[in-house]
């Protein structure tokens, strides 16, 4: 098969990602055209660096995406086809490596029972393609906070996502900035210790899980199917999650196994 690597309109900290997936392809036989053939992008964030990514994803596919992983940021990337959540393919349900959370060096956190008594929403960027199809932002938390409110009288904090903030004020709830880890690219701190995480379907939903938070959030987050509904918020609890963080550490990959043509291999199965 034939790959275009869309360089040009990746991240920053994209170049080396890109060499170890060009790498990986060659391994495996196939070829890399400044002329057609299947794209590969850099995530579905349609602003700035990665604009004209859009209209790349909008005409082709298949197309791959490569991603910022939830499980190491930095280290492991997420590696789909035609999407970044639940509505993309990872090849994350075959050939499983039952002791792959190991040699991520990541694993479950048990289920936090003190935690704090507030509800977390966590936004995510209105310019992505995850959010399409949604309202705007505002109206979203206006909409979420109402659901909240039919079954709960927690306070509220909202946080706002560390590059598309909230600019205007929402009433009966608390807005939680951002701050940058110094000495990273772009790590910010959060604390996940609430009493549930409520996210559309971006990283805060996983990343809350995986640290033993109970989560709210849409079908299509990769979070999806162990996810609590605003009907049990009140007395919310997280499923057994054992499976699911299996199929979650077969969606994100080292530079190492980029490199070696792993996740391509998988992926490429796919590909009619």
């Amino acid at each position: 098969m034939r790959f275009r690597l869309y360089r040009e309109h990746g991240a920053l900290n994209s170049r080396p990602i890109f060499d170890a997936f060009e790498q990986g392809l060659k391994s495996l036989g196939h070829e890399i055209s400044n002329d057609g053939g299947i794209p590969v992008i850099w995530s579905v964030l349609w602003h700035g660096r990665m604009r004209a990514n859009q209209k790349i994803y909008e005409n082709n596919i298949p197309i791959v995406i490569i991603e910022v992983g939830n499980l190491r940021r930095g280290i492991t990337w997420r590696i789909s086809l035609n999407h970044i959540n639940h509505l993309g393919e990872f090849s994350n349900d075959v050939n499983l490596d039952h002791e792959r959370p190991g040699k991520l060096g990541v694993k479950l956190s048990p289920e936090k029972e003190n935690r704090n008594p507030e509800i977390l929403i966590a936004t995510q960027h209105q310019h992505s393609q995850q959010w399409a199809g949604q309202p705007t932002m505002p109206d979203w938390i206006d909409q979420t906070v109402g659901k909240i409110r039919q079954h709960s009288d927690r306070k509220i904090i909202v946080r706002s996502h560390p590059r598309s903030p909230i600019l205007s004020k929402i009433s009966g709830v608390e807005i939680e900035i951002p701050k940058k880890v110094q000495g990273t690219y772009d790590d910010f701190d959060i604390n996940y210790n609430y009493h549930c995480v409520v996210n559309h379907n971006s990283g805060p939903a996983v990343q809350a899980a995986i640290a033993g938070i109970p989560v709210v959030c849409d079908s299509t987050s990769l979070a999806g199917e162990i996810s609590g509904k605003f009907e049990e918020i009140e007395t919310i609890k997280l499923p057994p999650r054992d499976d699911w963080f299996l199929k979650l550490c077969h969606t994100e990959w080292t530079i190492e196994e980029i490199a070696k043509g792993t996740p391509q291999s998988r992926l490429f199965a796919k590909i009619s």
